[in-house]
């Protein structure tokens, strides 16, 4: 039953772009906006998927005013991985490279994450700065503070805990998280149905489970090693938080994010929360537009 119901929840997404043949795997990229405009690629966060950008605020504002790159990072949505293969931030950097020469991007572009997705931008200017011309980072996740690792992201290793999970158990505790977490998300705040609806059909399935256990157990450490180039980072970066969030509160990371990058500017949205794509898209959009400037 666990299986019919995620599958037929999964097939009311299909996937809404291209599936291009990288050499990593097969990975998904929703395009819109201008293409004539400067790209701007739009990473998400941990557990997250492409289509969230689409059917946010965020896409129609951005949408005049550049070329809009969304990637299904490597084990989310339709972007696959073998259960058991490693998803880290060194893995979506290579990943991205590989997408970007794949769409034939070779100007540098603007680079907006949300959460995990702000440390995968991090890393990837690390790596390649030639190919970065901004930052966007908002409610990100840049410090390996005390709690980021949960315990839950070790039950995928242990396979009688591991086969309860994902074919028994996972439609009524994916609920119950997606509700909480949804809940601590959005805070202060609605859900909004659509997003709800959506992070139901994806968030429980196998293959998605694994991959953001992995994130989980290795971010930490691939934070700390990271967290010495944000001093060399020198690209316009604009870092955005919500006074409210709950899951990335700003004091442990946006804040201290902002002093570290030579070149940022910090954004405290006072009624914001975790997901303001959704909650104040206009504010992201323009910070996209004003940081290319710069």
């Amino acid at each position: 039953m666990t299986h019919a119901r995620i599958r037929r929840s999964v097939e009311r997404y299909p996937p809404r772009g291209r599936v291009l043949d990288l050499p990593d795997g097969p990975t998904h990229v929703i395009e819109g906006g201008d293409p004539t405009a400067p790209p701007t690629v739009l990473i998400h966060g941990s557990d997250g998927v492409a289509l969230d950008w689409p059917v946010s605020p965020l896409w129609d504002e951005l949408g005049p005013h550049a070329r809009l790159i969304a990637p299904d990072r490597p084990g989310h949505g339709h972007t696959p991985v073998p259960v058991g293969s490693p998803v880290t931030v060194e893995v979506n950097v290579r990943r991205l490279s590989q997408l970007l020469d794949a769409l034939e991007v070779r100007g540098p572009v603007t680079l907006l994450g949300h959460s995990y997705g702000a440390a995968v931008a991090l890393a990837f200017a690390a790596a390649y700065p030639e190919r970065v011309r901004s930052l966007v980072l908002f409610s990100p996740t840049a410090f390996p503070v005390r709690g980021l690792t949960r315990p839950l992201a070790y039950v995928p290793l242990v396979p009688g805990l591991e086969t309860l999970l994902t074919r028994v158990f996972l439609l009524p505790l994916g609920r119950l998280v997606a509700r909480v977490e949804g809940t601590r998300a959005f805070h202060p705040h609605p859900i909004p149905p659509t997003w709800h609806a959506m992070m139901l059909a994806f968030s429980r399935r196998r293959a998605q489970v694994h991959a953001l256990a992995w994130e989980n157990r290795t971010f930490a450490r691939e934070l700390t090693r990271l967290v010495p180039a944000y001093a060399r980072l020198d690209v316009p970066t604009t870092v955005i938080a919500g006074a409210h969030d709950r899951l990335t509160p700003a004091g442990l990371h946006a804040v201290p994010l902002a002093r570290a990058l030579p070149r940022a500017t910090l954004r405290v949205l006072g009624d914001g929360g975790h997901q303001l794509h959704w909650t104040h898209p206009e504010e992201i959009a323009r910070a996209v537009l004003d940081t290319a400037e710069r």
